[in-house]
């Protein structure tokens, strides 16, 4: 067996138990599509093109005719900001990799295959075809739960009710997990999370994920300026 087969296979294995998430996540996001006026194709075609979950519901959650498309433009960034700060956290893990490969791995990067990777940085260097291997399956069957729920989505009067959006939910807080050991982890997690709710509470629908992602940052540079300066203290 090659070294890449074997790559793309660890990363198939690792993703394989968490493919529940983007099953019903999807079917979700295609059936609430249908319901505010896109056709099944448009569906589709947006999560072909987006792939991004969060960023396609709260779209569709501003989504009413005539459309606001700053509106909706402006609630899909917000929500997928995060993305940037994910980008920026693995470029240097695949420094290593071709140029077309580090493209696909940015345009392509997703919440599992940025965690994984983080988690895998840990113990050996990650390779392309191990992100690979994860991005895959989450691609296709994000597109075939899209279209499935834009074609069923009728059925059901509100598929939010049924609770299958909290499976992305249990999948955060399984990523999450590997990084408490992690030197100032627990505060950095806290100040962004109490940020996120408190901004959310205070009405900021489309902006609550940045706001508490950057309040994270604040405080993880905070730390490190903590600890440079007791470095340098004799």
């Amino acid at each position: 067996m090659t070294a890449a087969k074997q790559e793309f296979l660890d990363g198939l294995r690792l993703v394989l138990p968490i493919l529940v998430a983007p099953v019903s996540f999807s079917f979700i996001t295609g059936a609430i599509s249908v319901q505010k006026g896109l056709s099944a194709f448009e569906a589709t075609l947006m999560s072909a093109t987006v792939f991004a979950g969060g960023g396609q519901l709260l779209a569709l959650e501003v989504w009413y005719e005539p459309q606001a498309w700053l509106l909706v433009m402006l609630a899909a960034v917000s929500i997928n900001v995060r993305f940037a700060l994910q980008a920026a956290s693995v470029q240097r893990k695949i420094n290593h990799f071709t140029p077309v490969q580090r493209w696909l791995t940015i345009a392509t990067l997703n919440d599992p295959a940025w965690g994984m990777s983080e988690i895998r940085h840990l113990s050996r260097q990650v390779s392309f075809w191990f992100i690979f291997g994860i991005t895959v399956p989450i691609y296709l069957i994000w597109e075939f739960g899209t279209l499935a729920g834009a074609l069923l989505g009728k059925l059901i009067d509100d598929p939010t009710k049924l609770g299958l959006d909290f499976a992305f939910v249990g999948i955060f807080i399984a990523l999450a997990l590997p990084f408490w050991k992690r030197s100032g982890a627990v505060p950095v997690a806290l100040a962004s999370g109490s940020v996120a709710i408190a901004a959310k509470l205070a009405g900021f629908s489309a902006m609550y994920v940045f706001i508490g992602a950057m309040a994270g940052v604040a405080m993880a540079g905070l730390l490190a300026a903590r600890r440079a300066k007791q470095v340098q203290t004799p």
